[in-house]
Order: C-alpha cells, then sequence, then structure tokens
C-alpha cells in the first residue's frame, strides 16, 4: 500500500497521486515573523517535515516551498488593525525589517532544534510585492475583485466555489462573523487582497491604487504560484 492522505475536497483518506509522476510540490503557510516560535508553530512544521521526509523516503523528488509572512498580517487577523510586524517594531523600538529578520532566524534556529528538514525555498512576502500587485490586476480585470479607496478587495460570492474546501457556505460565514467589518466591503466575508496605507504607515510599496501593502491572503497565492506553478 502506498501514501494515504486525507483529502479536504472529498472528506476521505485516498491514495496519494502526485499531478506530476516522481515530482511533488508542497507549499506551507509560514510563520508570521513579530515574535518567537510557539507550540502551534512546531506542531504544523513537525507534521509537515513528516509528510516531506517520508515522501522522499518513497523515492519522490519533492521540492517544499515555505514562506515568510513578514507584512500584511494585522492585528484582527481579518482587514483591520496594526501589521503586527510594525506592531512589535514599536513595542521593541526597531525597524520592522530588523524584527522580521531577528524573529526570522530564530524561528530557523527553533526549528533545527526539533530537526526539521529546512525549506527548499523560504520565500518572504515583502520580495513579491510586484508579483502581488499583477495578480490585484488580474483578479480586477476578471471582475473578482473592487477597488475602493485605495484598497482592493475580493469579491467572495463571485466565485462560486468559494468554502468548497472547507464545508462551509457563504451565508454561514457571515452568520459567524466575529469582527467588525469594514464599511468598504460589499460583502462581510469579502477579503482585502490590497490595502490603502495611512502616511505614516512604515511599510508601503507604490501601485496603481496609490500607495498601500498587500492583503495577507494574498500572499501565498502569489507565492505558491511562482515557485509550484498553476494547478
Amino acid at each position: 500500500m502506498g501514501l494515504q492522505l486525507y483529502n479536504s475536497l472529498t472528506r476521505r483518506k485516498e491514495e496519494f497521486e502526485p499531478l506530476e509522476k516522481g515530482r511533488v510540490g508542497i507549499y506551507v503557510c509560514g510563520p508570521t515573523v513579530y515574535g518567537h516560535a510557539h507550540l502551534g508553530h512546531a506542531k504544523s512544521y513537525v507534521s509537515f517535515d513528516i509528510l516531506v521526509r517520508y515522501l522522499r523516503y518513497l523515492g519522490y523528488s519533492v521540492t517544499y516551498v515555505q514562506n515568510i509572512t513578514d507584512v500584511g498580517h494585522l492585528t484582527d487577523n481579518a482587514d483591520e488593525g496594526e501589521d503586527k510586524v510594525i506592531a512589535a517594531a514599536r513595542r521593541e523600538k526597531k525597524h520592522p525589517m530588523a524584527v522580521a529578520e531577528y524573529y526570522t532566524r530564530s524561528y530557523f534556529e527553533d526549528m533545527d532544534k526539533l530537526n526539521c528538514v529546512r525549506p527548499d525555498i523560504s520565500p518572504r512576502a515583502t520580495g513579491h510585492i510586484t508579483e502581488q500587485i499583477d495578480l490585484v490586476k488580474t483578479l480586477l480585470e476578471k471582475d473578482y475583485a473592487y477597488e475602493v479607496n485605495g484598497s482592493v478587495y475580493f469579491d467572495v460570492p463571485k466565485f462560486k466555489d468559494y468554502g468548497k474546501l472547507s464545508g462551509r457556505n457563504i451565508e454561514d460565514m457571515q452568520a459567524g462573523a466575529r469582527v467588525q467589518v469594514s464599511r468598504e466591503k460589499k460583502n462581510p466575508v469579502d477579503f482585502a487582497l490590497w490595502k490603502k496605507a495611512e502616511p505614516k504607515h512604515i511599510m508601503q510599496w507604490p501601485s496603481p491604487w496609490g500607495m498601500g501593502y498587500p492583503g495577507w491572503h494574498l500572499e501565498c497565492s502569489v507565492m505558491s504560484m511562482k515557485y509550484l506553478g498553476n494547478t
């Protein structure tokens, strides 16, 4: 018997079959580097370490990508609040990039102590701003997104299969919303692809919609496609 994995789409265990014979691409959402690693990080990355090691043991050529989130993760985990890295920089009286660099090193040192194999590629969100802007432009052209006052949001109801993996529909997500919804959004479940930056915001980049920074959900989409291709 080969490797069996739980398929979130079909909700059952299935025999693993790669898209390309002999090759496997794995993308794992890495840490937001505003503090030291915790037990939740260890649980997640040890689990994926086991999977990567076993796939290689089976003879697969594995490309393991795990990003570093160094911008765009806001304090309320939605689309409002302060960037977590900037908040840490303010507390520690350091530049945000110095904070991100320090906690990135700390994270990898901790994972080394747990004997986790380092990813083949560890891309940073701040290193892929151009690609993120390009994807936002594509989504706007395809009418899956809309711009309001310099911010761009994904229009969730336009994507009919949204929630297919989680098993939740849009109505359930609206009813279970726990955070205050931005008045800019057409729908409470819409999420930011690009956020307008206030003048004093330390990390901001020029875009067709003005100065701003990428949304948390956009980053992994861009980096996974860049390093592993479209599926």
